[in-house]
């Protein structure tokens, strides 16, 4: 079942049409990773879905209820408040909360609870927003370069956390081995459009292989065909009937 359907968006910067007409959908359960060269307009896909940036034309549509958590490549941050105030906001006196955010930042290597977030270099202070979001428990996670900033192990546990999370998942990540790792489904983002493949990251690539392989015999075919056109326009056609004028043209 559908429940995010992206209809006919299109996105302009400048001269540069960076998303042209794209329709798609997320189904429950999805762990999208998006891929493309830089500059194709994934991170701008990702602004879109999670309600940060305003296609020029369509719409995107979530099933009623949904809730989203964002992770944009660079977050907002307060000037005032501790690590724990700022990844547990909203969540009122709820010790166990408390206990599962204390636990998240140990897991991240944030480990000085009441430093203040303005303290926090530029990579803590993303790891903190990062913790902030996966506690928010929503129907869907937006993530633009999560692993940034995480060493081997912090991404290890990243990986098995999203692996268990039961919710839509759509990210884009540098990391090919985590996206591999984690995603039942590759987006890729190419000239204005997405393509679908439904398969982890390696399946991907054997797939893409598989058609550029089939792509490339095709020109060869059609190189071949010209090949043998031009000899004949080469030789000279004796009697100019209409059939070879069509055949010429």
């Amino acid at each position: 079942m559908s429940v995010i359907n992206i209809e006919h968006i299109s996105k302009l910067y400048g001269d540069r049409m960076v998303l042209d007409d794209l329709s798609c959908s997320v189904d429950a359960g999805d762990k999208i990773g998006i891929v493309g060269v830089n500059g194709t307009g994934k991170s701008t896909l990702l602004r879109m879905i999670a309600g940060d940036e305003e296609p020029d034309s369509g719409t995107i549509i979530f099933s009623r209820g949904m809730t989203v958590g964002w992770l944009p490549q660079n977050p907002d941050f307060p000037e005032k408040g501790s690590v724990l105030s700022y990844v547990c906001e909203g969540s009122g006196e709820d010790y166990a909360f408390e206990s599962e955010a204390k636990s998240m930042l140990n897991s991240l290597e944030l480990y000085d609870f009441r430093q203040p977030i303005r303290e926090l270099s530029g990579g803590q202070k993303k790891r903190a927003a990062l913790c902030r979001v996966l506690l928010q428990n929503t129907d869907v996670l937006i993530l633009d370069e999560p692993t940034n900033h995480l060493d081997s192990f912090m991404a290890d546990w990243l990986e098995k956390y999203l692996v268990r999370y039961k919710g839509v998942l759509l990210l884009v990540t540098h990391d090919r081995y985590f996206l591999d790792r984690v995603t039942t489904q590759i987006w890729e983002v190419d000239a204005g459009k997405v393509y679908t493949y439904l398969s982890n990251y390696s399946g991907y690539l054997e797939r893409k292989a598989e058609k550029e392989e089939m792509a490339q015999a095709a020109e060869r075919k059609q190189q071949s065909i010209l090949r043998v056109e031009l000899q004949w326009v080469m030789r000279g056609a004796r009697a100019r009937s209409t059939k070879q004028k069509a055949r010429l043209e």
